[in-house]
């Protein structure tokens, strides 16, 4: 009777202790659910390359068919994942099908109103931290845009500015070559007018002179 009452408190005891391991596992477990680190952190965590990890996440999500809000958040270039996605990522990586699966069947448990609560918050900062993001992305592709059309139209006015000048220059040459003409012709009529009152007076002495020996 007392070997029998001992056995049944080491068996209670036992059951008590696996109890108290098993929620504290899950408490664990369920706390690896909310958080959340870089893409950066969770590859070295798994000491898998980048092609490898990315390869064990889509074993992951197709083949075991894990939700993805349990596996990552956020956009391409803000990607986080869970620390429980990175110890399955783990357990897929030594060939512990016995933890794997443990988690696999945590994972589909439906999470508790608190965690549900701090997932909707951590989904919330995901998307704000995204629309910030991609806000900054714009406004800096914006700006070079802009820079590069004020570029565009300052090049343009430049050129434009060089080809008046030429014109000025070219329209100044011009002017003084038809003064140079001008001046030209002036001269040579000058010239030809005197020449012509040159002969028409040696005529007239000439006339005068043939008078006045007859």
């Amino acid at each position: 009777m007392q070997e029998a009452l001992e056995v049944e408190i080491v068996g209670e005891s036992n059951r008590v202790e696996c109890e108290s391991n098993r929620v504290e596992c899950e408490s664990n477990r369920d706390s690896m659910r909310d958080e959340w680190i870089g893409a950066t952190t969770a590859i070295k965590l798994t000491d898998l390359t980048k092609s490898a990890f990315q390869r064990a996440i889509s074993h992951l999500l197709g083949v075991r068919g894990c939700q993805v809000d349990l596996i990552r958040r956020g956009g391409s270039k803000n990607t986080r994942y869970s620390r429980f996605a990175v110890e399955m990522v783990k357990a897929h990586k030594s060939g512990d099908e016995v933890l794997l699966q443990q988690l696999l069947e945590f994972a589909a448990k439906p999470a508790s109103s608190t965690q549900s609560s701090g997932l909707a918050v951590v989904d919330h900062v995901a998307a704000l931290e995204g629309k910030i993001a991609n806000l900054r992305q714009t406004g800096a592709a914006n700006s070079q845009l802009n820079a590069d059309r004020i570029q565009s139209k300052l090049a343009e006015i430049a050129a434009n500015n060089q080809t008046a000048q030429r014109r000025s220059e070219a329209l100044g040459d011009a002017e003084l070559l038809a003064a140079e003409n001008r001046g030209i012709e002036r001269g040579l009529a000058v010239f030809n007018a005197e020449e012509a009152a040159l002969e028409n007076t040696v005529a007239h002495l000439r006339a005068l002179k043939i008078s006045a020996n007859q």
